[in-house]
């Protein structure tokens, strides 16, 4: 079962969030038939984008909206986050699946080869409440997104982050996915800085802890090199939701003007759209259509 925690290292100097994803990505895979490649690319980004659920957003009303685009062969990224309570419930879309890349010479999948690096990450915090937005927008570093992100929170946000993501894959699907965050306090001293550059020198990666059956309170101790971490939070969850409905759709294709509906109607009778966050279909007939046309003044 997925799970998200949060903690406090070092007697509240360090804050640290651990997610086991694995249950998560094996979904979004499924929804969106990915490729091994392609699943380590939207399973890292799913992950990092649901974290960001419990650390980003404040209030109920608010919501994060996330793009990635490299120029690599896997095209834009985007995930839709927003959080009631102590559930984070996401959506995501690639714009191209099914792409496979041959493995590195290292025996690890391309992420940065299927995301690649001449493009931006873009995130807006939307306030409902407030109306007010937060726009970060930093060029990617590596395509890898752990690294993306970071650049992220160093740049936009001011905080020295360390974030770790990883997600193991065979022929059956996922075998492990989830991820890490750890952010330092104002007040934390070198001494916790250096300690936790030891740690994670020697700590394994985090698909391989999830896979190892590793709690994620161990992963935080391991990370951290803190046997006495804090526990905030343990009974965080995130869940896959995707809210569109045909009305949506309607309404996008009222959006597209007279001349162009006239024009579907006419060459094509009929339209079939897809929603691209959960492939669900919704059809519309020509007399659907028609009656889309009559609200357009």
């Amino acid at each position: 079962m997925d799970r998200i925690a949060k903690f406090l290292a070092y007697e509240g100097r360090v804050s640290l969030i651990c997610a086991n994803t694995t249950e998560l990505v094996e979904e979004i895979r499924n929804i969106h038939d990915l490729t091994p490649t392609t699943t380590a690319v939207l399973g890292r980004f799913s992950t990092i984008s649901g974290m960001m659920g419990f650390t980003e957003i404040k209030e109920s009303d608010d919501f994060l909206s996330i793009q990635l685009n490299g120029k690599g062969p896997v095209g834009t990224l985007i995930s839709a986050v927003k959080r009631e309570a102590e559930t984070t419930k996401i959506k995501v879309s690639i714009d191209n699946p099914h792409i496979e890349l041959p493995l590195k010479s290292n025996g690890k999948i391309d992420v940065g080869g299927a995301v690649g690096t001449n493009g931006f990450l873009n995130i807006l915090n939307k306030n409902k409440t407030t109306d007010s937005n937060y726009t970060g927008l930093v060029p990617l570093v590596s395509g890898e997104i752990a690294e993306d992100f970071t650049e992220y929170f160093a740049k936009s946000k001011q905080k020295p982050t360390v974030i770790a993501l990883g997600v193991l894959v065979n022929k059956n699907g996922v075998k492990s996915a989830g991820g890490y965050m750890i952010q330092l306090m104002p007040d934390a001293t070198e001494e916790d800085i250096v300690n936790i550059e030891k740690a994670l020198e020697k700590a394994p990666s985090i698909s391989q802890m999830i896979e190892n059956n590793k709690s994620l309170e161990e992963i935080a101790r391991t990370v951290t090199g803190d046997e006495n971490v804090l526990i905030l939070a343990q009974e965080l969850s995130l869940k896959y939701e995707c809210d569109c409905t045909k009305e949506r759709f309607e309404r996008g294709l009222i959006s597209i003007g007279k001349e162009e509906l006239n024009k579907l109607i006419k060459e094509d009778g009929m339209a079939d759209v897809v929603c691209h966050f959960c492939n669900k279909k919704y059809h519309f007939s020509k007399e659907d259509l028609e009656n889309l046309l009559k609200e357009i003044k």
